[in-house]
């Protein structure tokens, strides 16, 4: 099976929940044969704020690739 992955365009700090629509959309139409992965680039980045490290995940870009099966 041969794969093409599309680009879903997302306001910023909107993509897991435009991840998670995606994945109850393609549950719900019983399709999930078409489709392997949803991914969202994401980062860990280290910030030091007082003094304490927090290692919040930071997205790449507002974007979340989609792999559908064509």
């Amino acid at each position: 099976m041969a794969f093409k992955w599309y680009v879903v365009h997302t306001y910023s700090g909107y993509e897991n929940k435009v991840k998670m629509s995606l994945q109850e959309r393609i549950e719900i139409t019983g399709s999930q044969a078409y489709f392997s992965d949803i991914l969202i680039p994401e980062e860990d980045v280290v910030e030091l704020i007082q003094g304490k490290r927090k290692i919040p995940n930071v997205s790449f870009f507002p974007d979340i690739f989609l792999s559908e099966w064509r």
